[in-house]
């Protein structure tokens, strides 16, 4: 990839996590990113395909960093730690990902209208289904699990908890809300562990 097409994609997803969809200007991400704009048109065509690649070029590095956490791992109880955690590890050093679940944000429209939203959850799934089988397999997790009724709905519980501000229903007096990493796995792998 062009180095100045990489810091526009760089620029634009810290811009689409200040402004929104609707409030980044084109003109001022080009200025900023010093290209023409048919230089800018030759690499997107439009802020649709601008935002769609921002959106999987920042997944890949989920990905990334996700299998070089995995390398370490020994047991599918590890391996769904380690998925939670680079999860969380993503939402905190890219926030866009988490910006589609805030309240009032015009960007979740224009994700879950792309193909890649769709084959993003796909792939998170089938992983968090992998994780799955193979804790069945080590006999850690019930064998009587409907895998493919499970995954979807545990990695969806992954990324809402995580990506959603518990603290938006804290009320005045309450002390801050956390949603550590470690907690969720705890609880979300006791769901999923043999019964004696």
């Amino acid at each position: 990839m062009e180095e100045k097409k990489e810091k526009a994609i760089q620029i634009a997803r810290d811009y689409f996590h200040r402004y929104g969809y609707r409030k980044l200007s084109l003109a001022q991400l080009i200025d900023e990113v010093g290209i023409s704009k048919p230089t800018f048109y030759n690499y997107f065509k439009n802020k649709k395909e601008l935002f769609r690649t921002v959106m999987l070029e920042t997944y890949n590095e989920f990905q990334y960093q996700l299998n070089q956490n995995m390398k370490s791992t020994t047991s599918a109880v590890d391996k769904l730690d380690v998925f939670i955690e680079t999860y969380h590890w993503f939402l905190k050093q890219f926030p866009i990902f988490s910006d589609l679940y805030k309240p009032g944000n015009d960007l979740i429209t224009r994700w879950l209208d792309s193909r890649y939203s769709k084959d993003l959850f796909y792939e998170g799934k089938e992983t968090v289904a992998s994780i799955i089988e193979e804790g069945q397999e080590e006999g850690l997790f019930n064998p009587e699990l409907n895998v493919q009724e499970v995954a979807p709905v545990l990695f969806s519980a992954i990324i809402l908890t995580l990506s959603h501000d518990i603290n938006n229903y804290k009320r005045k007096k309450d002390h801050e809300y956390t949603c550590n990493p470690k907690t969720l796995a705890q609880v979300l792998i006791e769901g999923l562990l043999v019964r004696d």
